[in-house]
């Protein structure tokens, strides 16, 4: 039972946090703020690592009862949201890239 609440509290807490970080880069995008969405791309990173080892740890059922003592049937969400995670840290990344003007 703990397993599958910490498994899907997880899930959720990256699509959430994942929404809400492209909400925020496209608004500061749309301001210039290109700082900021370069140190959103570097918090995404976090989260990325972060799944990746829940990923990691729900995949095999022997370290499932190694940490939590039950396990739970994985899905292939957290897998495409992880994937998300990859391509939105790349977008931030090049958007957050200041282009400096030219100097006359």
């Amino acid at each position: 039972m703990i397993a599958a609440l910490i498994y899907w509290v997880v899930v959720v807490g990256l699509i959430v946090w994942g929404v809400w970080m492209a909400i925020l880069s496209a608004y500061w995008a749309g301001q210039k703020q290109n700082g900021n969405i370069f140190f959103i791309a570097i918090m995404n990173t976090l989260g990325l690592i972060a799944g990746l080892l829940v990923w990691w740890v729900f995949n095999n059922q022997n370290w499932q009862y190694y940490w939590l003592s039950s396990t739970v049937r994985t899905t292939n969400l957290l897998g495409i949201v992880l994937i998300c995670y990859v391509v939105l840290i790349v977008i931030e990344f090049f958007q957050g890239r200041g282009i400096k003007p030219a100097t006359k």
